[in-house]
């Protein structure tokens, strides 16, 4: 019965076959209720408040089973969760909480995931992992601080604006992080400097030009390869799309910078 009075109706999701003793091994919660002083006569009791593949699971942990996480939504592994609390299965909880540390991540994903880690404060061990791998990942896919400020500003308006600032914060305050840019390919990123060096232009590295009076100005030219002898970069021309042979100086004047945004 509901607070109201009202009648609450309730759905058999199906039904799933365990041993008793087995049970009782694993769980301090199922020992007493299958041999405690008052325990349960009936061989069929009732599950509420999850879900049948997600208790399967649980079952399948205690019978030493392959648990396929691949598949399995962060929601659903919150469920899990929830049951391994209830029947006090430190192993499982474990386990999924090493599931939750490698979940895939994208730009795309990283706010509904950390939103979901979010909103199951009970779970504190659980959810501050969860959104600790959310934050390493920004900070390893979004560089710079700029970069990171800009993500913000495109969630304005979905209704994550919240957790997405939250996310930043962390993200900028990751403590040993030593994230490097991904395309100068240094902690401390190059955007905007001038190239002095051959030997820090990687291939695909990205360059503008920074004279005014080249053809190419304004535009991004990725790194081929550097001949050191010559003193020369290859770079794909954003005009042409062939493969060009630049000088790093022109005139005794510095003519390409990073661009890495």
């Amino acid at each position: 019965m509901s607070e109201d009075g009202d009648q609450v109706q309730e759905s058999l999701l199906g039904e799933v076959k365990g041993h008793k003793m087995l049970l009782g091994l694993f769980s301090p919660v199922f020992k007493k209720e299958f041999f405690g002083p008052v325990k349960e006569t009936k061989d069929v009791i009732t599950v509420r408040q999850t879900s049948l593949e997600s208790f399967e699971k649980m079952l399948d942990y205690v019978y030493s089973k392959t648990i396929e996480w691949g598949n399995v939504s962060v929601l659903e592994m919150y469920d899990v969760v929830n049951l391994a609390e209830k029947y006090h299965i430190t192993g499982l909880m474990d386990e999924v909480k090493s599931q939750m540390e490698n979940v895939s991540l994208t730009k795309e994903n990283v706010i509904e995931v950390a939103d979901i880690a979010a909103q199951f404060t009970q779970f504190p061990t659980i959810s501050s992992s969860l959104l600790q791998s959310c934050a390493k990942f920004l900070k390893t896919t979004l560089i710079t601080d700029g970069q990171l400020l800009q993500f913000a500003i495109s969630k304005s308006g979905s209704g994550h604006e919240d957790i997405t600032l939250h996310l930043v914060a962390l993200a900028k305050n990751l403590p040993g992080m030593h994230a490097v840019c991904g395309n100068c390919r240094e902690e401390k990123c190059l955007d905007r400097s001038l190239v002095n060096d051959l030997q820090k232009l990687p291939p695909g590295c990205k360059l503008s030009v920074s004279t005014a009076e080249d053809d190419w100005f304004g535009k991004t030219a990725a790194v081929v390869s550097t001949d050191q002898q010559d003193d020369t970069v290859r770079l794909i021309s954003p005009v042409s799309g062939e493969e060009v042979d630049y000088p790093l100086r022109y005139n005794g004047q510095l003519q390409f910078c990073y661009n890495c945004t």
